[in-house]
């Protein structure tokens, strides 16, 4: 009798402690985001069409993305401040970030310590948050919430996998999911990304490695949170979108472009893809040859046309916006210098252009081919190919024809189909190196042929040709 009440103490004892435990990991106190959102707008989910992002209003958002990597660890606070606050004076509004960083992504440790040694986890136990760390990752997404950022955020990525969650099982790694998208439930101004140049084995690929159930688990932990922000993976390079990996084409919302090749082939390879279940959806560029960097070896060095050329061909490829990085992703000495650079203030007045038109409403001409003669030969081959030594012409158009775009990379004659051309339209040349400059009519000959004015701003070939519907 008596070890039958000890019996039954014991499993009280313990169905009180399981109690807690439960209510302990499901009511994680959410943080104040505190960053005045209403004066920004941020990416908050994909568009009905599949094509484009939406801000919290429902409104198209055009995704002007940096890519400070490292940033959580090797930035001070005063430094995230000077980061995006010179990133909202270019138009910057969106930044990939990892939450916790190590040396193979631009960190000072492998314990994932930040610049002047605060670690994430007590003694490396992922279910032991340091509260000092944590409150650092607050502060820096409420400086980039007050700059109207949105964070592409992994919680856990491809390369702090194999070291700060080495020993991560899958039901732990649903536990961190769940509380990191607790403790951040009232910010408005992060997309859950993991991966990240991350190319699992597996016999099975649809079935997934072992990483991938990891992976797959946390964000299982961030929906449970009820956390429905858009959600993808980056691959590596050679996979180029993220829909590519059976594993994880099901619950992607949408493609992480990643190429060092000329970007219109990865971004028109997603945008036609279609398999009468999920797709379309979005297909962001997101990280190719960086400013300062050249990761092709025997090939020119990247300058300020090769990122022109990036950003341009997928934009009238069907892209919802790019991102574009630079060698300071680690945040070498010197950084604060560095930031304003012409191939950023290129950007930003290509980036304001984009989006004084409905850029949402481009399509890609691809069943209706405005450019017939012209453009050249689109590159088709997995062969690794420079941006500078590519030629094809992209263009893209509003289904009523009332504005086409068309890039042109190199010095030419192109000739448009007249039947996509409105009777009253305007013609006119943007030389994307100085986007804001005068604009300059283009004209044809009999035979309807367009030259290009000649060499650009910065000496280089490439043109944008803006065709636009007179009004009255």
């Amino acid at each position: 009798m008596k070890q039958a009440v000890l019996v039954m103490v014991l499993l009280l004892v313990a169905a009180c402690s399981n109690a807690g435990e439960q209510e302990q990991r499901t009511n994680v106190p959410a943080v104040e985001a505190d960053c005045e959102a209403a004066d920004h707008r941020f990416v908050s989910s994909v568009g009905a069409d599949g094509r484009h992002f939406e801000d919290q209003y429902g409104d198209p958002v055009l995704v002007r993305g940096d890519s400070p990597w490292s940033g959580m660890a090797d930035w001070s606070p005063e430094q995230a401040e000077l980061y995006f606050t010179d990133r909202e004076i270019n138009g910057f509004n969106a930044s990939i970030m990892s939450a916790i960083v190590v040396p193979v992504n631009g960190g000072p440790s492998y314990e994932g310590a930040t610049f002047d040694g605060i670690e994430p986890f007590v003694d490396g136990d992922i279910t032991q948050w340091n509260e000092v760390y944590w409150s650092r990752v607050d502060d820096y997404l409420r400086i980039a919430c007050r700059h109207g950022n949105t964070v592409f955020l992994y919680p856990m990525d491809g390369w702090n996998l194999t070291h700060v969650f080495a020993s991560t099982t899958p039901e732990q790694a649903f536990e961190y999911g769940r509380r990191f998208a607790q403790r951040y439930a009232e910010f408005p101004n992060i997309v859950w990304m993991t991966g990240g140049d991350y190319s699992p084995e597996a016999e099975d690929l649809a079935a997934g490695a072992e990483s991938d159930l990891v992976l797959h688990a946390m964000l299982d932990g961030i929906r449970d949170a009820g956390s429905d922000a858009p959600f993808t993976i980056q691959l590596g390079w050679d996979k180029l979108l993220s829909t590519d990996h059976p594993f994880w084409e099901p619950v992607v919302d949408w493609n992480f472009v990643y190429t060092y090749a000329p970007t219109y082939q990865a971004v028109l390879q997603a945008y036609e893809r279609a398999d009468g279940t999920r797709d379309p959806r979005p297909a962001l560029f997101s990280e190719g040859n960086y400013e300062g960097e050249n990761n092709q070896e025997d090939t020119a060095p990247t300058t300020d046309e090769t990122l022109r050329r990036q950003a341009l061909w997928a934009l009238t490829s069907g892209s919802p916006g790019e991102f574009r990085g630079s060698d300071d992703w680690e945040f070498p000495d010197g950084w604060e210098t560095r930031l304003d650079t012409p191939a950023v203030a290129q950007l930003r007045a290509i980036r304001e252009l984009w989006q004084s038109w409905p850029w949402w409403e481009l399509v890609p001409d691809i069943d209706e081919p405005l450019v017939v003669a012209g453009r050249g030969t689109p590159w088709t081959s997995d062969e690794m190919i420079d941006v500078l030594d590519d030629e094809y012409v992209t263009a893209a158009r509003t289904p009523d024809g009332s504005l086409a775009v068309v890039y042109l990379p190199t010095q030419r004659t192109i000739r448009l189909d007249p039947a996509l051309v409105p009777e009253e339209a305007t013609l006119e040349w943007v030389d994307p190196a100085d986007a804001t400059g005068p604009r300059q009519p283009a004209t044809s000959d009999e035979n309807g042929d367009i030259p290009i004015p000649g060499p650009n701003t910065d000496g280089d070939g490439d043109w944008l040709l803006v065709i636009t519907e007179r009004e009255g």
